[in-house]
């Protein structure tokens, strides 16, 4: 077990820099911490990540379709099921987010979220995964109830250590890098394990359920022996959960970065969401859509380091606006394409994948940056409520698609499985990419005008590192 004391000094000097600062703008100061982590803890560190997102990423290809067909239990209502966890977990992420910044314990507030979280989860993955043969609507309710509140136990501990446990600004980007490559192994290996297998849908699922077990054990091992803990001592009194979100969103950067967070989240669900239909009707070629989705998950990963560097040098901000043109360009270039356009199309999920985990990586250790650098001396911890009205705002942009873009295609007689005219084809591209375009335009302008760091409430800063 690795430990480290934040000196008083550093706590105090590292929360008054950037005051004059805009948020995620180069660094105002010659202020360096050091660097507390090596290599292998960083790694050790995002080890969690893959189980967590192989489950996630079965539970939005296949699950739902599962339950659903093979198991005949209907898409209404296996539809209601799953809409009323994501509800769930809007209630359920900001209270446990409380509760881990107001726990102590002689292993920190964390760590026993953690190691009640992994077999919790591992258990409610296995039941949702591998149900029995004569699976009912109440055996799924109950399977996705605990499945959700499980992953929320986990995640916003676990997340939340990685916003508060390094005092070097670029540290906390490598730290939301480590999460989100092995986010991108998971998901892909769960993508993966039917058509390289070739294993039916319910082998599929079993298997991932045990490979989630597997791992969660090893990624618990790993995290409890090689990640350090960060000691810092909280003197102010305990603060109940209506003070504590008070204090959270009197940060104004705070909220320009949930905003921007956001909109930008939107759009991608509207993209990833309609993917399916655009590659089916628009490039005519629905046979290689895994071909397609492996390209998008490849480029995250590959693209990862890149913004990394990039942040170091030009700052947060600036990496993420760049990602956020990036994807922009890439979608308008889809109003150009049609059927048998596979190497264009296959550009565009190049581009937009590698835009992907910048939208992983900025937000995150922007967060990082409020979060740590509102921790002076003695303060309470907040970043598992930070965190966790962040990831409630994700989830939520995940229903936009069935909301907004399903009713809308509907409404102009779009046939999902047969031919459709221009003016079914033009709204599902406007939806695709015309109205994320327009999301993303508006993220950068909501990023653009985030405040000064001025007042009482932390900055988002890139400082520690001079370019």
């Amino acid at each position: 077990m690795f430990k480290y004391r934040i000196p008083s000094s550093e706590i105090n000097q590292n929360a008054s820099i950037g005051h004059g600062g805009y948020v995620g703008q180069r660094p105002l100061s010659n202020f360096q911490p050091e660097r507390v982590m090596t290599f292998w803890q960083v790694l050790c560190f995002g080890v969690l990540t893959t189980p967590l997102a192989m489950a996630g990423l079965a539970l939005v290809m296949f699950i739902p379709t599962f339950y659903a067909t093979e198991m005949g239990l209907g898409f209404t209502a296996v539809g209601a099921i799953f809409v009323a966890g994501r509800l769930f977990d809007v209630i359920t992420d900001p209270l446990v987010g409380y509760l881990s910044d107001e726990t102590h314990s002689r292993f920190g507030p964390r760590k026993p979220w953690i190691l009640l979280g992994v077999p919790a989860f591992c258990i409610s993955a296995w039941m949702l995964l591998s149900p029995p043969d004569d699976a009912s609507l109440l055996y799924l309710a109950i399977a996705c109830a605990l499945y959700f509140l499980a992953y929320t136990v986990l995640d916003v501990p676990y997340s939340s250590i990685g916003l508060e446990i390094s005092p070097d600004f670029h540290e906390r980007s490598i730290l939301a890098g480590s999460k989100a490559a092995f986010q991108v192994i998971g998901a892909i290996t769960a993508a993966s394990i039917p058509f390289v297998l070739a294993l039916p849908v319910a082998q599929s699922l079993g298997l991932i359920a045990k490979l989630v077990t597997i791992l969660g054990a090893a990624g618990l091992l790993l995290f409890v022996l090689f990640v350090p803990d960060r000691i810092r001592t909280v003197t102010h009194p305990r603060i109940g959960l209506l003070s504590a979100l008070k204090q959270i969103f009197a940060s104004r950067p705070y909220r320009y970065l949930t905003a921007s967070f956001l909109i930008v989240q939107t759009a991608n669900s509207l993209t990833a969401g309609l993917t399916l239909l655009f590659v089916t009707h628009v490039i005519g070629a629905p046979d290689l859509i895994g071909l397609f989705m492996g390209l998008l998950f490849l480029a995250t990963a590959l693209f990862l380091p890149l913004w990394i560097w990039l942040s170091r040098r030009n700052g947060k901000k600036a990496t993420w606006s760049v990602s956020i043109l990036l994807c922009g360009v890439a979608l308008a270039a889809t109003f150009l394409l049609g059927p048998g356009d596979i190497i264009a199309f296959a550009a565009v999920c190049v581009l937009v994948g590698a835009a992907f985990g910048c939208d992983a990586i900025m937000p995150t250790s922007m967060l990082a940056d409020i979060v740590y650098e509102g921790e002076t001396e003695g303060r309470n911890r907040l970043a598992g409520l930070f965190l966790a009205f962040k990831n409630s705002a994700s989830k939520l942009t995940f229903v936009v698609p069935m909301g907004l873009a399903f009713p809308a295609l509907d409404l102009v007689g779009f046939d999902k499985t047969g031919s459709n005219g221009s003016e079914q084809l033009t709204t599902l591209v406007v939806f695709f990419a015309g109205l994320p375009i327009l999301l993303r335009l508006i993220a950068l302008s909501v990023l653009k005008a985030a405040p000064a760091a001025n007042d009482d409430t932390p900055a988002v800063t890139d400082h520690g590192r001079p370019a």
